[in-house]
């Protein structure tokens, strides 16, 4: 498989990610289902940090004994994705907890908006 057609996999896959968490945190906060929202917020915090981080890798001069396929950047991407989420669940850097509350408040503060 050329590079151009791993380049292309690669931006489908992640603008499907992109667009389904978009979607969720809209429909968690429509819904006002908080711990909808809390799942969604970690998901997106998992999503940067997938991102920053492959771009990090990114900086790396490639070389080494074997030569890199496209199966190799597959398994990295995968596993970059699954540290992302375990580093998200476990706090990361508050992106989501920032997320949340603020979207939090704004739910807080329609409601009484309508109240008053």
């Amino acid at each position: 498989m050329s590079d151009v057609s791993s380049i292309k996999i690669q931006a489908h896959y992640q603008q499907g990610i992109s667009n389904s968490i978009i979607d969720k945190l809209e429909k968690a906060y429509s819904e006002k289902d908080k711990q909808k929202l809390k799942e969604a917020c970690e998901e997106f915090e998992a999503i940067m940090l997938s991102t920053i981080f492959k771009q990090m890798k990114k900086s790396i001069p490639k070389g080494g004994l074997f030569k890199e396929s496209i199966a190799d950047d597959i398994f990295n991407d995968m596993f970059v994705d699954e540290v992302s989420k375990s580093a998200s669940k476990q706090g990361g850097i508050g992106l989501s907890k920032l997320l949340y509350d603020s979207m939090i408040k704004r739910i807080e503060n329609a409601y009484k908006f309508k109240e008053e």
